[in-house]
């Protein structure tokens, strides 16, 4: 049994991001700080005036409404946590589709664990589920504690992920130029254009192909509708990313008949300078079979080879069910760093859970 008064040493407390006094945000930081040395000190640290803006562009999004929540311990005023209920906007159009779907999203400093403070964060989540009409609960993990605290409740494992990570000074170069070389011949028919920002006379197409084989890949058992891209989401997706000064760089191929059959993309964010991410790669299936993905991957790792001379790593995030990506991904030399998992659990569920506490 979890004894309730302990949670008299504790403050959650519902924040508006757009109006956090600078007090706030000096302790958010100082929470920030130890988290990352706790979760990957490895990892390059964003600045807290970059951090601060993500944030705010983040909380203005029209794709997903976010509700953060921070969490003292009253004692001493220490910021210890923070945790965020998420949920899809009626203004996306991904929204039909899975309008009962609340994410969490939830990090809490490694001493204030086992505490209970979990489970507070849970009757809070079930709370606003039931007054917002949200019937399924998402949380990803890649800490064995947050793994097992979220089967602990109930929650099923719905799917297995994995980062992974590409050190370019270890990447064979002449493999890839020999993936470059050999795309056209194989495609013959197919051109490869790119491009910093989809051009407007074809961001209808590019959209239709880019949630298609988004929704291609694996998702286990998740319990999710499709998720759609509509060109304003597109577009206003581009404008917040340049608002931070990311550069969001995209190659996708172009049959004879105006098709497009394959795209890669990559975001790099100038507070992680030696980092850059890559995004969807995907390839429409009546086009497969042809080396894009292969053609596309390489000529993209080329590409980011010499607009960015600083970056020494490629990140990514695969479903461990994507065996055709993670062959290329493997071929090329990424390696894997942190396995995740993706959890889901009904509210019924986990009102059950709770009655028990």
């Amino acid at each position: 049994m979890i004894d309730d008064s302990n949670m008299e040493e504790f403050e959650f407390r519902k924040v508006d991001i757009l109006t956090l006094s600078r007090e706030d945000w000096n302790l958010y930081h100082e929470f920030r700080r130890k988290r990352h040395q706790e979760f990957a000190p490895e990892d390059p640290y964003v600045t807290n005036e970059a951090y601060e803006k993500s944030l705010r562009v983040q909380a203005t999004s029209p794709e997903f409404l976010v509700n953060f929540f921070f969490i003292f311990e009253k004692l001493n005023g220490k910021m210890v946590g923070r945790f965020a209920f998420i949920t899809i906007r009626e203004t996306n159009p991904s929204y039909k589709n899975n309008k009962n779907l609340l994410q969490l999203d939830v990090a809490l400093l490694s001493e204030y664990r086992r505490k209970g403070i979990g489970t507070e964060v849970m009757k809070k989540l079930y709370e606003f589920a039931e007054e917002n009409n949200k019937s399924l609960i998402m949380a990803d993990s890649s800490e064995e504690d947050g793994k097992a605290f979220l089967q602990a409740i109930g929650a099923q494992i719905a799917l297995s992920g994995m980062e992974n990570r590409l050190n370019l000074e270890q990447v064979d170069w002449n493999m890839v130029k020999t993936w470059i070389k050999e795309g056209p011949k194989r495609s013959p028919e197919s051109v490869l254009h790119f491009v910093d920002s989809i051009p407007e006379d074809i961001i209808e197409k590019y959209c239709e192909v880019y949630t298609e084989t988004l929704n291609q890949q694996p998702f286990g058992d998740l319990e999710i509708g499709a998720i759609i891209y509509s060109p304003e989401i597109f577009v206003d997706r581009a404008k917040r990313w340049l608002s931070l000064g990311y550069t969001h760089l995209t190659m996708y191929t172009q049959e004879e008949n105006g098709d497009i059959s394959g795209l890669t993309e990559m975001l790099y964010n100038p507070s992680r300078e030696t980092f850059i991410q890559q995004l969807l790669t995907g390839v429409q299936k009546t086009y497969r079979g042809r080396g894009l993905g292969k053609w596309l991957k390489a000529e993209m790792l080329l590409k980011t080879k010499e607009m960015f001379p600083k970056v020494r790593t490629v990140t990514t995030g695969n479903a461990t069910t994507n065996a055709p990506m993670i062959s290329i991904n493997d071929r090329l030399g990424f390696k894997p760093h942190k396995e995740s998992i993706t959890a889901q659990i009904h509210l019924e569920k986990l009102g059950e859970y709770l009655k028990k506490k």
